[in-house]
């Protein structure tokens, strides 16, 4: 997710003809690589992958919000504001699917297709399309929620936040606890465990590298990914590695 006053305006975006295609061409070259090195086709990852690219570059924008119609804005809310008001289902929905600029479309889309191909490929597309939509709420739903409790609170000021990257984030999570993978790996120079601490390391780390990403709405996705392990995948992972499964070790006659 990206942060910041957007306006009502749609930035980098005004009739196409500001758009850098270069990295346009290098996402599509790049997904259409990917996606011929594999036996089957992840349907919902390319549909996803395909969304995110029309709201930015073709006219399908102009049927949606405009960015400063859909970000997840917070600090808007006001008291006794309804739940439906607080829980606006415009901006929870459209924010992920709207992307600040190039950069940030083509990061988030190269991620999107990695780990969606990962996630699919093992749970087929229906449950990853129902793991996508729950995370996606989850994330949306934690940051609006933890952003009024800021304001009411503590008087803080959240900025407008659009992208996908807390679903992604919520992915790597599913991902790493699911792998259960020991041992260390190296992360820019640094050694760190394996599995989902890599997701608190890349959290951190990409607030440096990248000041406008929303530390938050990052946060948020990693909560809403562990939440999706704890409610749905915990537990199948328990008795598949304790023999209730078809994925147990051969016993020798």
């Amino acid at each position: 997710m990206y942060r910041g006053g957007f306006g009502g305006r749609r930035t980098g975006r005004r009739g196409g003809r500001d758009q850098n295609y270069y990295l346009a061409t290098m996402l599509v070259t790049q997904v259409v690589r990917r996606l011929n090195q594999l036996e089957r086709k992840p349907p919902f990852t390319i549909l996803l992958l395909g969304l995110c690219a029309a709201a930015h570059y073709t006219e399908v924008r102009d049927w949606l919000p405009s960015v400063g119609q859909a970000c997840l804005r917070p600090e808007r809310l006001h008291p006794g504001e309804s739940m439906l008001g607080i829980f606006n289902p415009v901006r929870m929905i459209f924010s992920s699917l709207l992307h600040a600029n190039e950069y940030h479309l083509y990061h988030n889309c190269i991620s999107l297709l990695n780990k969606g191909v990962q996630l699919e490929l093992r749970h087929k597309p229906l449950p990853f399309a129902a793991m996508t939509c729950f995370l996606l709420g989850a994330s949306s739903g934690l940051y609006v929620l933890t952003s009024h409790l800021g304001v009411a609170v503590l008087g803080l000021t959240p900025s407008c936040a659009i992208g996908f990257s807390a679903v992604l984030f919520g992915y790597k999570v599913v991902a790493a606890l699911e792998s259960g993978h020991t041992g260390e790996q190296t992360f820019f120079g640094i050694r760190v465990p394996k599995g989902v601490y890599l997701s608190w390391v890349e959290l951190v780390t990409i607030q440096f590298v990248h000041p406008n990403a929303s530390f938050l709405g990052h946060l948020c996705g990693v909560l809403a990914g562990w939440l999706y392990y704890l409610l749905f995948l915990k537990q199948r992972g328990r008795s598949r590695f304790h023999g209730h499964g078809t994925t147990g070790r051969r016993r020798q006659d």
